[in-house]
């Protein structure tokens, strides 16, 4: 019993100097990039030996991917539980879901949340090609887009189910939009509040996915 405990709390005292390695790197290379933060400087920051980053991660380069992924499975796991608690509700409607995924969204942006800024910094450093995206994206394909595809089709029905995923994508870049400059609409537009530019994303997607599954207005 004794020997269980000790080990249990060896394993308690790794888990607790890799999400300090972690938490200080998030930090650290939001504010100055891969190249600008040494392994010194993660080590010092989370109080632990030099060697950490190489032992809990394989090197700085592993750390970096693995703070993204980190972020990315947060973000995934949330979104989920979103979609899930939205189509529980009775009489649920396509912009109630829509908005449901998008503000939290928004509101990490709005008030510069850490895990908001990494996963901007993740997709700059995609585009960039620093960070290999396949991994990412067959997980996110894989779980989220298709659970929220499954509720969006369920909402509009008359969607072809063999064009989900690329409405699924069409509402995911309508998000990354704002998420990725959103300092250029607080500059454009100083008075827009974010309700106004949730109700207007909201309003925006839900006459784009209805439009899409009732071209022409067939149906209406």
């Amino acid at each position: 019993m004794e020997q269980a405990k000790a080990i249990l709390g060896q394993e308690t005292q790794k888990e607790d100097v890799r999400n300090r390695i972690l938490d200080v790197a998030e930090t650290l290379f939001c504010e100055r990039g891969f190249e600008g933060v040494s392994v010194r400087e993660l080590t010092a920051a989370a109080g632990c030996n030099l060697a950490a980053v190489n032992y809990y991660f394989g090197g700085k380069d592993k750390l970096y991917a693995e703070m993204f992924r980190r972020q990315f499975e947060m973000m995934i796991q949330r979104n989920l539980g979103i979609i899930e608690r939205v189509m529980a509700q009775p009489d649920v409607s396509l912009e109630v879901l829509l908005r449901a995924v998008m503000e939290p969204v928004i509101r990490r942006v709005i008030e510069n949340e850490t895990g908001g800024k990494v996963l901007r910094l993740l997709v700059r450093e995609i585009l960039n090609r620093r960070i290999d995206q396949e991994t990412l994206s067959a997980d996110m394909k894989g779980r989220l887009f298709d659970r929220l595809g499954r509720a969006i089709l369920q909402l509009v029905p008359e969607i072809e189910p063999d064009k989900i995923l690329l409405v699924v994508l069409s509402f995911d870049g309508a998000m990354l939009h704002p998420f990725l400059f959103m300092d250029f609409y607080q500059e454009s537009m100083p008075d827009l509040t974010v309700d106004d530019l949730l109700d207007h994303m909201v309003r925006f997607v839900a006459a784009g996915i209805r439009g899409y599954a009732k071209p022409n207005g067939e149906g209406s």
